[in-house]
């Protein structure tokens, strides 16, 4: 699989995403999206199929971040529906899922076999820092594709400061902070 079924990068602008090439695009990201699926998704959708630019993938983890449920299930909703209606969100969100479901279960399955084992707790431990460098790798790389503003820093140096240091409910963060940056952004292009 080479990503060139009817790839978008080819095409005209504006034309949409035929269903199995989103298929196909979001079963890889769910495949390889362990521990972050950020890092996978911007990877697909960006890099490999170039479905969207940087600067259009980070506006689009932006809005799902603040939507309630999955950053990347409601991306795969939206991506969906504005390519193939209702039936492309069905077919991207079963996409994203497949995989890991199928994965999970299996390893559902060994670990209550065998927790009790020391290496496979420490494994587990492992894993865990794995996933936390995962994170920070994931919010450099996306730093990549935005010109850092007055605004934007102070809304990320906050956000930071809330939510990782002060350990305020997500909810409050979204609904002080949010605004704030919005009209921060809208200010500040206005000016320019």
């Amino acid at each position: 699989m080479d990503g060139k079924l009817n790839d978008p990068a080819d095409a005209a602008p504006g034309a949409k995403i035929s269903l199995i090439d989103l298929f196909t695009g979001f079963l890889m990201i769910g495949l390889m999206g362990f521990g972050g699926i950020a890092v996978s998704a911007q990877y697909v959708m960006v890099e490999r199929r170039k479905w969207l630019t940087t600067r259009e993938f980070v506006e689009l983890f932006g809005v799902c971040s603040i939507l309630p449920g999955g950053n990347f299930l409601n991306a795969s909703v939206m991506i969906g529906d504005r390519n193939q209606g209702p039936l492309g969100s069905v077919t991207c969100l079963t996409a994203l899922l497949l995989m890991p479901l199928l994965i999970l279960l299996a390893i559902a399955v060994t670990y209550d076999q065998f927790s009790y084992l020391p290496e496979v707790r420490a494994a587990t431990a492992g894993g865990a820092a794995a996933a936390a460098g995962l994170i920070f790798a994931t919010a450099a790389r996306l730093t990549r594709g935005v010109s850092p503003t007055v605004p934007l820093i102070v809304a990320g140096v906050a956000t930071f400061v809330v939510v990782g240091v002060l350990r305020w409910p997500m909810w409050v963060v979204v609904v002080a902070i949010a605004p704030l940056s919005i009209f921060w952004s809208l200010y500040a292009a206005r000016r320019a």
